[in-house]
């Protein structure tokens, strides 16, 4: 019997984790990227031992964590630079960051090992719930299934009807990396990862190899000044630990607001979305890539059992029922914490060390990245979602 067929259309993260775990279990896929080639941003990405267990599963670890930082924990700072809470983490919790091109160039490298078909210069613009997907230029290709991996602006998500609702977060983030070695972090953080806070702005400073740091400084989107990417002097005078870092961006500066995705569901007849297109979430844990790795992966694990198109949507409801509750949860959770940057300066030390001194509060704010990813399951077509 000949293997079933998936085209996915975005080239980012889930959409390569997605694709390899597929064509490993027996399909025939072919991802489809918009650019001239797979997307790379000049930033650092997050991996906790959900993500780290998917890149194991997938073979791009090795790739993909080239020369990782491995954090010892993650410290924050209040807004007169005292420690705030975080620390050492203990052994069974792993946290390391990576730059994004790595990743990427790892998941390429895993997808082309497993089979899958890239293809560039492809842009989605709608899809059709029998698995059609539908280019700007007018051509298209149907398949036995569609998937969107195509991020918060999904077109296919838009074109089969799922969007619940898009929320756009009071804040976003500026991203760049800067030379930087742990001889430029304070000798009492060197090994973790810091985030200060100063009013409503804070800063995220993340070694991501032994010669790089990503930084994050986050502000809500009124402020003008803090969120344009000619990185006003007012950042160097509220975190002057870190004046060294800003003096040494030159470029390469983006900006982004967060959004959060909620969908009435995640598919239609053949046809689903994956990743941001169906979960975005604020980054607030560190979660955004781990999070769509592993719902690829467990999507992956449905469809393994499938051998006839008819039994699709039944296998895409079942990976929903069994992978929806973890995935809010941690979409909560994430916006939850968001909310601490609303608080006031002299009210957030308290709320914050009262929240993470709670053991069920640490529970669900490590729910996700504590999980064990999906990678089989004994679902049938005939079984009941």
């Amino acid at each position: 019997m000949a293997a079933l067929e998936a085209v996915i259309g975005g080239g980012g993260i889930c959409a390569l984790a997605t694709a390899t775990a597929l064509s490993q279990r027996g399909w025939t896929v072919t991802v489809f990227e918009s650019r001239p080639e797979l997307r790379v941003s000049g930033s650092g990405i997050y991996l906790r031992n959900n993500g780290l267990a998917v890149l194991a599963e997938l073979g791009a670890y090795d790739r993909a964590l080239r020369e990782p930082f491995w954090g010892r924990g993650v410290i924050q700072l209040d807004d007169h630079g005292e420690h705030l809470v975080g620390g050492t983490l203990p052994p069974e919790l792993k946290i390391c960051a990576t730059p994004r091109s790595d990743l990427i160039a790892g998941l390429e490298q895993a997808a082309r090992n497993a089979g899958v078909t890239i293809v560039t210069g492809a842009e989605v613009v709608d899809a059709r719930p029998d698995g059609t997907l539908i280019f700007a230029n007018g051509d298209r290709v149907r398949a036995d299934l569609a998937i969107g991996a195509d991020g918060v602006w999904s077109a296919v998500r838009r074109a089969l009807g799922l969007e619940e609702s898009r929320i756009k977060a009071l804040e976003g983030a500026l991203r760049t990396i800067v030379p930087g070695t742990q001889d430029d972090i304070p000798e009492a953080y060197r090994g973790f990862f810091v985030e200060q806070w100063s009013g409503r702005r804070r800063t995220l400073v993340t070694p991501i190899n032994e010669r790089e740091i990503y930084l994050a400084m986050t502000c809500p989107e009124a402020d003008a000044t803090g969120r344009s990417t000619s990185i006003d002097a007012s950042w160097s005078e509220r975190f002057p630990l870190w004046r060294h870092l800003f003096a040494r961006i030159s470029g390469g500066v983006s900006w982004g607001v967060y959004s959060v995705v909620k969908c009435r569901t995640w598919s239609a007849g053949n046809s689903c979305i994956v990743g941001d297109a169906a979960h975005a979430t604020t980054p607030n844990l560190g979660q955004g890539g781990g999070m769509a790795m592993q719902n690829g992966m467990a999507l992956a694990a449905y469809m393994a059992n499938v051998d006839d198109r008819r039994d699709i949507p039944a296998a895409l409801a079942a990976w929903e029922v069994a992978m929806r509750p973890h995935v809010e949860q941690c979409q909560h959770w994430a916006s939850m914490f968001g909310e601490i940057a609303n608080l006031p300066p002299d009210v957030r030390p308290r709320i914050v060390r009262a929240a993470f001194g709670d053991p069920w509060i640490r529970e669900q704010l490590l729910a996700m990245a504590t999980s064990q990813p999906v990678t089989e399951v004994d679902w049938s077509p005939s079984a009941p979602c």
